[in-house]
C-alpha cells in the first residue's frame, strides 16, 4: 500500500510548504526521507495506446488472420494490438549504485498514484469482490469492448540491447544490465474500497547473477525495455488513466519487493499514461467503398466548448480519402489529402513527446501503397501514402483542383467561446523537421517549391515514429492538424485499402 506520509506541523508558512511537497512525494509510510530518493525524468511509452480490447487493423483483421500471401495483421507490440503492447520505462536515478548495485526493479499499476492499489480495467466479464479472482479463460478476457490491464506470460532477457518479440532488457546509458529475470504476479490491496481485477499488476525484475546489478550513477539514465509477443505482453486496461509505481532495490531475494522494504534505493514515484483510440484511414482504388466520417475540432464549428475540450470522436474516427465524384477512389493524376487532429495536455515539468505507429494503406490480399518514406513532394502517378503536421493558428491547406497554387486562410474558429479560450496551436511543441511542411497548399503542382512535403514510415509500426516533442516545460494544450496524403500509380492493384494511425504521447516527470 502506499499512502502520503504524515508530517508534524511546524508551525510557520515555511514548514507547511515542506510539509505539502514532502506529501507529494514520498506516497509510502514507513520509508523516511532520508532513505528514499525519487527516481527522476520518468517517462512511459507504450507500443499501443489503444483499449485492451482492441487488437485488429484498419479491416478488422487480428493478428490469427493471413492474407492470401500468408501474411499475418496487427501483430503484437504494433501501434494497432492494444490487447498485446510492449512497454518502455525510462527514468533517472538519484543515488550512487556503485556501492550499492542495483538488483531488484519493480513495476505496479494501479488506478491512482498513491494509496491503497486497485489493477486499472473496466472489464465487467469478472464476478468481482474484494478479494483478488482466478485468472480468466481468454474467451472470457474481453467482453462488452472492455479490458483490464494484464501481464501475461514472462518476458525472457535479451542477449542484446534490442530486445526481440517476447524479450525484455534492462539497460543503463544505453548499456545492458544482464543478468535479470522477470515474474508478473498480483499486486492489489484488499483493503481498497473498490472491486479488484485479480489480473498480474505487479511486474517483479530481479538481478540473479553472480556479478553485481545496474550500478548507475546519480542522474544516469536506466531505460527497461518490454516487447510484445504472442505469449508475452501486457494488456492495456479498457479506457481511462492509470499510473505506474516503480521502485528500485538492492536485494534480489525472494521477498514482496514493495515500498516500505529496507532494500528501497530510489523510488516511491510514479509515471502516467492514458488509453486513446486509433484514427482509422480507408481508401481505394476505384471499384465500390463505403466510407464513415472522420474526426472533428470542437473550436471550428459554432457551438459553446470548454477552453480545451477533447477533439471529438465521430464515426470511429474513419476518414474519407479520394475523389468525392468517384466513391472515394484514387488517380494518377491528382493527389487527395484528408484531415484529422490531436491535442494534448500534460503537467510533467520535463515536457513530452508524440509519436505515430502504423502500416501504410494496405488490402487485404497483401497489395501495398509505397510509403513516402524520408520527407517528400506529392507527386501524383506515384505510389505515396505520408503525413505532416499543421499548427492550427497557422495555415489550413485544403486541396483546390482548379487553383491548386492559391493561397488559404487560416483556420477559423466561430465557436462560442469561455472567457480564458485561447486560439488552438502547438503550444511549445516543436514539429519533426520531416514533417513540417505540410501546409503549403497545393499537392498536384507540377512545380516542386509549391507542393507541400510529407513523410512517413511503416517501420513506425514496430519503432514509434516521433514527430512532436517538447522536454522542457509543462504542456497546457497542444493542438495539432495533421494531413495525410495518397497517391496512386498507373499500376497500382484495385481494391479496397485501409491502414489505422495511432497517436502515442510520453509525457516526461
Amino acid at each position: 500500500m502506499y499512502t502520503l506520509k504524515s508530517i508534524a506541523s511546524r508551525g510557520t508558512m515555511l514548514g507547511a510548504a515542506f510539509a505539502l511537497v514532502a506529501a507529494a512525494v514520498l506516497p509510502a509510510a514507513s520509508v523516511f526521507a532520508d532513505g528514499l530518493n525519487p527516481l527522476t525524468e520518468r517517462s512511459l511509452l507504450l507500443s499501443s495506446s489503444a483499449p485492451g480490447f482492441q487488437d485488429t487493423d484498419g479491416s478488422g483483421n487480428s493478428e490469427t488472420s493471413l492474407n492470401a500471401n500468408g501474411a499475418t495483421f496487427a501483430l503484437p507490440g504494433t501501434g494497432q494490438n492494444g490487447k498485446k503492447s510492449g512497454e518502455t520505462f525510462t527514468f533517472n536515478v538519484s543515488s550512487d549504485s556503485t556501492s550499492r548495485p542495483i538488483e531488484g526493479i519493480t513495476f505496479q499499476y494501479c488506478t491512482s498514484a498513491a494509496g491503497y492499489c486497485q489493477a486499472p480495467g473496466n472489464n465487467l466479464g469478472d464476478d468481482r469482490d474484494d478479494l483478488p479472482q482466478a485468472r480468466e479463460t481468454n474467451a472470457q478476457a474481453h467482453p462488452n469492448s472492455r479490458s483490464d490491464l494484464d501481464v501475461v506470460g514472462t518476458f525472457g532477457e535479451s542477449t542484446t540491447a534490442t530486445p526481440a518479440a517476447g524479450e525484455f532488457v534492462v539497460l543503463v546509458e544505453g548499456v545492458q544490465s544482464s543478468g535479470w529475470v522477470m515474474e508478473a504476479v498480483n499486486r492489489e490491496d484488499t483493503a481498497h474500497s473498490g472491486n479488484l481485477s485479480g489480473k498480474n499488476n505487479y511486474i517483479r525484475l530481479k538481478h540473479t547473477d553472480v556479478a553485481d546489478g545496474a550500478v548507475p550513477t546519480p542522474g544516469q539514465t536506466v531505460q527497461v525495455i518490454f516487447k510484445a509477443s504472442t505469449n508475452n505482453y501486457i494488456t492495456n486496461p479498457g479506457a481511462g488513466s492509470f499510473f505506474v509505481k516503480i521502485n528500485t532495490y538492492d536485494s534480489d531475494q525472494d521477498v514482496d519487493l514493495v515500498s516500505g522494504d529496507e532494500s528501497v534505493i530510489d523510488g516511491g514515484v510514479t509515471v502516467a499514461n492514458m488509453m486513446t483510440d486509433s484514427i482509422h484511414i480507408t481508401t481505394k482504388v476505384l471499384e465500390t467503398m463505403d466510407f464513415s466520417v472522420g474526426v472533428r475540432n470542437k473550436d471550428t464549428q459554432s457551438v459553446s466548448h470548454g477552453s480545451c475540450d477533447p477533439i471529438e470522436v465521430i464515426g470511429g474516427n474513419r476518414l474519407d480519402l479520394g475523389d468525392v465524384d468517384a466513391e472515394f477512389s484514387l488517380r494518377t493524376d491528382k493527389a487527395y489529402d484528408a484531415f484529422s487532429y490531436w491535442r494534448l495536455s500534460s503537467n510533467s515539468s520535463g515536457g513530452a513527446t508524440v509519436y505515430y505507429s502504423g502500416n501504410t494503406l494496405n488490402n487485404t490480399v497483401g497489395d501495398n501503397i509505397d510509403e513516402m518514406g524520408a520527407e517528400g513532394n506529392s507527386h501524383p502517378g506515384t505510389e505515396q501514402f505520408g503525413l505532416a503536421l499543421i499548427d492550427p493558428s497557422k495555415a489550413n491547406p485544403v486541396f483546390d483542383s482548379e487553383n491548386p497554387t492559391a493561397p488559404t486562410p487560416a483556420e477559423t474558429f466561430p465557436g462560442t467561446f469561455p472567457s480564458n479560450w485561447e486560439t488552438p496551436s502547438m503550444d511549445g511543441l516543436v514539429t519533426g523537421t520531416s514533417y513540417d511542411e505540410g501546409d503549403t497548399p497545393s499537392i498536384s503542382s507540377s512545380t516542386t517549391a509549391d507542393n507541400a512535403k510529407f513523410a512517413f514510415y511503416e517501420t513506425s509500426s514496430t519503432v514509434p515514429e516521433v514527430i512532436a516533442q517538447n522536454n522542457n516545460d509543462v504542456i497546457r494544450c497542444a493542438t495539432s492538424k495533421v494531413r495525410y496524403v495518397a497517391n496512386i500509380a498507373a499500376d497500382t492493384p484495385a481494391g479496397i485499402y485501409t491502414t489505422k494511425i495511432n497517436y502515442l504521447a510520453a509525457p516526461q516527470y
